[in-house]
C-alpha cells in the first residue's frame, strides 16, 4: 500500500491509522461501516484499495460535483476513472457504457438512481469482469433516521443481490463523515456490516463554534458582514435553504455569488472551480454545496438558515479548516431565532405522509390495473409528485413500499417500442413491433402479445445497444418497471405506514429540538459528540 500511496499521491506523507485500519478490513473481504470527520481522508481509502485489487470498483454518490471533481483528480494522476451521471449528455453516457469493457476503469463513479437503470447493468455483465468493491459514499442517506435521508439510496441493497446473482461478491464499504447512532444501527442491519470503524477525532478542535440569537430574519445581514470583518475571514460559504434566498442575498453583498441546484451544469461545475482557486470569496449556496468535495481552505462557515439537526449541522461546518496547513482555524456562526424553529417544526409536521397519499400512490403506480403484476411508470410521476403543494412524496412511499412488499423494481428502461431505432431492425424485434396494433405502445402489450416476456424484450434491446445497432434510444422516455404485489392496501398496512412516519416525524422534531438545545450549551463539542454518540474529551 505504501508503494501505491508513494506512486500516485505523493505528497501524502503517509496513512492515518484510521485509514490503514478500514484498509486492512477491506483485505479480509470485511463489509465496513467507517466514519470519518471531514478532511480525514476518506475517499483515499477506496481509492487506494481500488489500485491494490484486481477489476472495478464501484463508488456510489449522490453528489455530481464530488463524481466530476474526483475523477479529473484521478486521472491526472494515472488513474483510470470515470463518471457516468446526468450531466454527460446521453449519448455520451450511451457510448461510455457501450466502450465499458475496451478498457474497464479502475473506479467507477455513478448516483443511486443509476443501479435500477437495465442499461447499466447489461454494459457491467458485459463490460466488467471483477468487482471487488462497492462504495457508499454520504452512507447517512441510506437510513430514514440519517440527517439527509434519500429514497434512492434505497436502490443499492437491491443492485448488490444483482450483482452477487450474477457471480460478483464485492466487500462493501459504507463511509460519511457525521452519524447519529440510530442511523448508524440501520446501516450495519441492512448491509449486514462486519466492522465499524470510528475515528477517535470526530469532534474538530479547530472549529470555533458560535451561536447568535436573532430578533428577525433582517437584522442576520449585518450580523454576517460583522463576523466575517471581525474574524478577517477570506473564504466563506453562508448557507441556506432557498434558491430565491440565495440569490436575493449575494446582491446584498457586493462582489459575491451564489450556487444552488437551478443553476446550469456548466455553471455550476465554472462556479465550484472559482469558488475553489480563489483566495478570497464569499459563497451564498443550498446546503449541497461542499460536501464530499476537497476544498482546503474555507475559514468561515455561517448559517443564515438553521439546518434539521445537530448531525446535519455539523456535516456543514466540518467543511471549514479541511487542511490545517492551509486554514488552520474554522470560525462557523449559526444564526437562530424562536421562530426560526417554530417554522422548521411546522415544516416537519407538514412533510408527514397522510392516508390518501398512499392510496394516491398506488394510483399513480398503476398497482391496481397490474397486467401479469407488472408495470410500467413514466419518471416524471417521480419527479411530479415531490411531496410539496399537497402532493405525494412519491419517492419516499416508493421505498416504502418496496420495504414492505408491497412492490419491486424489476429495472429502468430509456424509449417505448416505436420509439427505439435500430440500424439492423432484428428478426425479434421486427415481431415485437410487429405484435402491436396501431397506436399502441407499450412494452406490457408486446411482452402479452409476441410470444417474448417482458424481460426478453428489455434484454434483446440492450443486447443490440451495446452492439452498437440501437440509431435511436429516447433520452427523456424514462421508465420505472415495477413487479406489483398488491392491488391494493389493506387498512391494516396503511395503519402500519402511518404510523411509522409517524414515528420519523417524532424523531425529526426531537432531533430539532437537540439542535435549539445546541444553541444555547455551554460546552458545545461536548454536546455535539453526546449527540453523535462518539469519543470526546476536552
Amino acid at each position: 500500500m505504501d508503494k501505491l500511496l508513494a506512486k500516485h499521491f505523493p505528497e501524502i506523507d503517509g496513512l492515518f491509522e484510521h485509514q490503514k485500519t478500514v484498509l486492512s478490513f477491506i483485505e479480509k473481504n470485511m463489509k465496513t461501516l467507517s466514519v470519518v470527520p471531514t478532511g480525514g481522508g476518506k475517499s483515499l481509502i477506496f481509492q487506494l484499495a481500488s489500485l491494490k485489487q484486481q477489476g472495478t470498483t464501484i463508488v456510489i454518490s449522490p453528489l455530481k460535483a464530488l463524481m466530476i471533481e474526483q475523477v479529473i483528480e484521478l486521472n491526472k494522476r494515472g488513474i483510470n476513472a470515470i463518471s457516468i451521471n446526468s450531466d454527460i449528455s446521453f449519448q455520451e453516457q450511451r457510448k461510455l457504457l457501450r466502450t465499458l469493457g475496451i478498457k474497464p476503469p479502475k473506479l467507477l463513479y455513478v448516483s443511486p438512481e443509476r443501479l435500477h437503470n437495465q442499461f447499466f447493468r447489461a454494459a457491467l455483465l458485459h463490460g466488467i469482469k471483477i468487482i471487488p468493491l462497492v462504495v457508499i459514499d454520504e452512507a447517512h442517506c441510506i437510513s430514514q433516521w440519517g440527517i439527509d435521508f434519500r429514497p434512492e439510496y434505497g436502490a443499492i441493497k437491491p443492485f448488490i443481490e444483482f450483482l452477487q446473482d450474477n457471480d460478483y461478491f464485492p466487500t462493501v464499504l459504507a463511509l460519511t463523515a457525521t452519524l447519529g447512532i440510530q442511523a448508524r444501527h440501520d446501516i450495519e442491519t441492512e448491509f449486514e456490516i462486519d466492522k465499524t470503524n470510528i475515528e477517535p477525532n470526530v469532534i474538530r478542535t479547530d472549529l470555533k463554534l458560535n451561536f447568535e440569537e436573532v430578533s428577525d430574519d433582517k437584522s442576520k445581514v449585518e450580523l454576517i458582514k460583522s463576523f466575517i470583518k471581525t474574524n478577517n475571514l477570506k473564504k466563506v460559504i453562508v448557507y441556506l435553504y432557498s434558491i430565491n434566498k440565495c440569490e436575493e442575498l449575494s446582491h446584498e453583498f457586493p462582489g459575491s455569488t451564489f450556487f444552488h441546484a437551478a443553476l446550469d451544469p456548466a455553471v455550476k461545475l465554472s462556479r465550484m472551480e472559482e469558488f475553489k482557486n480563489s483566495d478570497s470569496s464569499l459563497l451564498f449556496a443550498t446546503t449541497a454545496f461542499g460536501m464530499g468535495i476537497n476544498i482546503p481552505d474555507v475559514d468561515g462557515i455561517i448559517h443564515h438558515d438553521i439546518p434539521g439537526s445537530v448531525e446535519e449541522y455539523y456535516q456543514h461546518v466540518g467543511r471549514a479548516a479541511r487542511d490545517n496547513t492551509k486554514c488552520p482555524i474554522g470560525n462557523c456562526l449559526m444564526l437562530w431565532s424562536e421562530k426560526n424553529f417554530d417554522i422548521k417544526a411546522q415544516d416537519i409536521k407538514r412533510d408527514s405522509i397522510k392516508k390518501e397519499h398512499l392510496i394516491k400512490a398506488m394510483e399513480l403506480l398503476g398497482l391496481p390495473y397490474s397486467v401479469d403484476n407488472k408495470v410500467i411508470v413514466d419518471e416524471n410521476v417521480f419527479t411530479v409528485n415531490d411531496g410539496k403543494y399537497g402532493r405525494p412524496n412519491m419517492k419516499l412511499i416508493y421505498r416504502i413500499f418496496e420495504k414492505h412488499g408491497i412492490c419491486t423494481t424489476i429495472g429502468e428502461i430509456h424509449g417505448k417500442p416505436r420509439s427505439i431505432g435500430f440500424k439492423k431492425p432484428t428478426t425479434a424485434w421486427q415481431e415485437i413491433v410487429g405484435s402491436l396494433k396501431p397506436g399502441r405502445n407499450n412494452y406490457l402489450v408486446a411482452a402479452k402479445k409476441s410470444g417474448y416476456s417482458l424481460q426478453q424484450i428489455i434484454n434483446h434491446v440492450y443486447e443490440q445497444e451495446l452492439a452498437g445497432n440501437i440509431e435511436k434510444l429516447p433520452a427523456t422516455e424514462r421508465q420505472l418497471i415495477i413487479e406489483a404485489h398488491y392491488d391494493s392496501l389493506s387498512e391494516e398496512q396503511i395503519d402500519l405506514f402511518l404510523k411509522e412516519n409517524a414515528e420519523i416525524q417524532k424523531v425529526k422534531k426531537a432531533r430539532l429540538d437537540e439542535l435549539m438545545q445546541l444553541c444555547t450549551s455551554s460546552d458545545k463539542q461536548l454536546y455535539i459528540a453526546k449527540v453523535l454518540g462518539v469519543p470526546y474529551s476536552s
